[in-house]
């Protein structure tokens, strides 16, 4: 079999729109035709579907074109979970449909009556995905009327195609199932070559882990009888997703190459003692404006663009770095506090920042079960480098633990030799006796003793949220030969999570059922932005601004108005 690369029209899809199909957003009547497709046997379903569907007989493996270079390696791959991460029209949907069928042929051939036997696993949460998405992409590769469809009425459903490809019987079925709520109860008792989990980041991280026990189950293993360990053992994980969050499983798995072996040493240790070793390979397709962006020969002139402009009308570029331009990000909690001053190019270093020698460090705190730390270094005339962060939001510390913490940390060869001056704290943490009946002093002070350093409550603007805010967008809009005024590390990712996502405005009312616009304090990033935000005030005026905020306002006492 072989593949030449070139131009391919890649079909369109059904007629009602993913985004009303899949979230409800202003299509009843397309949410009304799911409902129906879900309610009927599989065979009346798929006839009643619309689209731009293949027709004819089994598409020419052989006359295979490609999106480009990265897809078509992806094409090839046999590893035991591959997968593709590109962004919006790259093709990516289409070529993983027709590597199923590449697949299908390069199936070993049974020892009892010489076909190759394949079956691959299309999942997704529930049946509203798959008929919205999954299925008719399908269909856009393999005609409809090959073969009988089984199932439906809301349960799984089936597609077999017998086919003879000049080579030999092909006997290729396709299953949808969802998974719902009990991933492990679904699974029990699937027995499949392949484990399709499109969009892989909407999934949970057990759809991979069970899904492993799964593949390679069919067919039964007395067709295979005398074959190679690596022949017997052709199931494979397939996966297609585009950028994730950068706290999804599939960024830990996919972009973390320690994780990624973790998991498969992990996975291996299971295996049967011959068994074929899991391996994993990752793909990304390059983003737009990217050398080598794939599949623009096949998208309209100004495909992009437009996305662009109309996220950027919308305030959504993030949706922009994650669907266009194919970048891991996070996702969005609301409108981020900071979103006019905060550039993660600017303020978030590529690489570790050095700590400077002979510079003591600063540590801002946030006090509380939910502790949390920033320990920076402050230098001349105004540059903050914030070096780490400390905070466990899935732990409840005391005060004493969390110090025990924090002084293993300062402790740590990176931090060798470095004095801490002094850090800043929230004021609430000098009120009144400890939240526990086995503390007896204050959260700033037993944290201070701990760690070994003097925390002083930050009492400039009196804690009101006015002034530290105020302190961070004039360290975010300083610059000064270059260098910003705040330059974070890349370890920090609580800090850098709430600049770009997690650190929102929310609606407070008052007594007089007033709103007003506040940070939002129930998401666990906004006690590290806290700590930082003590820190920063140290340096400040009360009123969070600085000399460098307005020329010549140091000179005038820090007072603004018709003369300042």
């Amino acid at each position: 079999m072989s593949a030449n690369r070139g131009h391919l029209g890649w079909g369109g899809g059904i007629t009602f729109p993913r985004s009303a199909a899949m979230e409800g957003s202003g299509g009843a009547e397309a949410a009304d035709r799911l409902n129906d497709l879900i309610g009927m046997e599989a065979a009346s379903a798929v006839e009643t579907l619309e689209g731009n569907f293949a027709t004819g007989n089994m598409p020419d493996a052989g006359s295979f074109t490609f999106p480009g270079p990265v897809a078509e390696a992806y094409f090839w791959d046999d590893s035991s979970v591959v997968a593709i991460q590109g962004p919006v029209g790259s093709g990516k949907t289409t070529t993983k449909m027709k590597r199923k069928l590449r697949r299908a042929i390069m199936m070993p051939r049974s020892v009892i009556d010489g076909v190759r036997y394949y079956k691959v696993l299309f999942v997704r949460e529930n049946y509203r995905q798959l008929w919205a998405t999954v299925i008719p992409s399908y269909l856009e590769t393999f005609p409809k009327h090959l073969g009988p469809w089984s199932g439906g009425r809301g349960a799984p459903v089936q597609h077999h195609i017998r086919f003879n490809d000049g080579l030999g019987e092909i006997d290729f079925t396709a299953e949808f199932m969802a998974f719902g709520d009990n991933i492990a109860a679904s699974l029990r008792g699937v027995q499949v070559t392949d484990l399709d989990i499109a969009e892989a980041d909407t999934n949970p991280l057990d759809i991979l882990t069970f899904g492993v026990g799964r593949i390679n189950r069919f067919p039964a293993r007395q067709h295979f009888e005398g074959y190679s360990d690596s022949l017997r053992s052709y199931g494979q994980i397939d996966c297609d997703f585009n950028a994730p969050d950068e706290d999804n499983w599939t960024f830990k798995v996919f972009h973390d190459d320690k994780a990624r072996a973790d998991i498969a040493t992990q996975l291996n240790a299971a295996q049967p003692e011959h068994g074929k070793p899991i391996s994993f390979t990752f793909y990304r397709q390059p983003g737009f404006g990217e050398p080598g962006t794939e599949n623009l020969q096949n998208l309209a002139p100004g495909y992009y663009e437009l996305q662009i402009g109309l996220n950027k009308l919308a305030g959504k570029s993030d949706v922009t770095d994650r669907m266009v331009y194919n970048k891991t990000t996070y996702l969005r909690a609301g409108d981020p506090v900071f979103v006019r001053e905060f550039n993660r190019r600017i303020h978030v270093s590529e690489s570790t920042i050095p700590v400077e020698p002979g510079v003591s460090l600063l540590i801002g705190l946030d006090q509380g079960f939910k502790g949390a730390a920033v320990i920076a270094q402050f230098l001349d005339p105004f540059h903050w480098r914030f070096l780490a962060e400390l905070h466990f939001p899935n732990e409840r510390l005391m005060a004493a633990t969390f110090g025990q913490r924090l002084a293993a940390l300062l402790e740590s060869p990176r931090f060798a030799g470095s004095r801490v001056q002094e850090g800043w704290g929230d004021m609430a943490g000098e009120h009144g006796a400890s939240q526990s009946a086995d503390e007896n002093a204050t959260w700033n002070r037993i944290v201070g003793q701990t760690a070994g350093f003097r925390v002083r409550p930050q009492k400039l603007g009196t804690n009101r949220i006015q002034p530290r805010l105020e302190a961070v967008r004039a360290a975010l809009e300083f610059m000064s030969g270059g260098e910003p005024g705040l330059l974070i590390d890349p370890s920090c990712k609580f800090l850098i999570r709430g600049f770009e996502a997690r650190y929102v405005w929310t609606d407070q009312v008052d007594a007089s059922g007033d709103k007003r616009k506040v940070p939002d304090k129930s998401l666990t990033e906004a006690n590290v932005m806290d700590g930082g935000q003590y820190l920063l005030l140290s340096k400040s005026l009360p009123s969070g601004l600085t000399k460098f905020t307005f020329p010549g306002m140091a000179a005038q006492g820090g007072m603004i108005g018709h003369n300042g």
